[in-house]
């Protein structure tokens, strides 16, 4: 079974809350335990509209009333949750070096990621589930600014030529949520040198040394 997913964004001018795992006690508890006060919260992104991915929103609406959430399409639940849905199509900035790629279709969903420049190092990718094809994905980020540092978050069961075609355009590559096992194995044994492993409650501070 195939948990829900969020990040927890920071930097030193802002932090983002990047979708919202499955029900508010979850992310309820994770935050807790992490640390983090989600009522500081700059802004939030919600990568496509399954459950598994907005469902903790309600908890931030709570705690952080009237956030403004980026979402790939129209909204029916955010704003009954006291949050404020802001929808992007095209890439867009939402932050001094952090915007969105714009919305890509994929298996009847609509889905948009988060891009992050880090200084000298290129880009940092943060995907949701990849319906549209992380290595489409992959591609569009190479096609919109150049370097790639890391790719990272749900990959959706990937074949070995979309792993194949991700590690291309990124120097680090990070499946994790509904990527799979052997998504995972492949990416570790083939591309060693380029994989991350990630879980639940990891931190990871970039550039990676």
């Amino acid at each position: 079974m195939i948990g829900g997913r969020s990040v927890y964004v920071e930097t030193e001018r802002w932090s983002i809350l990047y979708d919202a795992d499955t029900e508010p006690r979850v992310i309820e508890n994770n935050t807790a335990s992490l640390g983090i006060d989600l009522s500081k919260v700059d802004v939030a992104f919600l990568s496509h509209y399954h459950a598994d991915h907005y469902g903790g929103f309600k908890y931030v609406g709570e705690v952080g009333r009237g956030l403004m959430v980026y979402v790939p399409g129209d909204d029916e639940v955010l704003r009954v949750w006291g949050l404020t849905p802001f929808t992007t199509v095209k890439p867009t900035e939402i932050l001094r070096d952090a915007g969105t790629i714009g919305v890509m279709k994929g298996m009847d969903v609509n889905e948009h990621a988060l891009a992050i420049r880090l200084n000298n190092h290129g880009m940092v990718l943060i995907v949701g589930c990849s319906h549209p094809g992380i290595n489409n994905i992959a591609r569009r980020i190479h096609e919109l600014y150049g370097e790639v540092y890391l790719i990272i978050g749900g990959f959706h069961n990937p074949s070995k030529h979309q792993l194949d075609i991700t590690a291309n355009y990124s120097r680090y590559v990070c499946p994790a949520h509904c990527s799979g096992r052997e998504a995972r194995q492949y990416v570790a044994s083939r591309y060693h040198d380029k994989y991350c492993e990630v879980k639940t409650g990891t931190r990871l501070n970039l550039p990676l040394t």
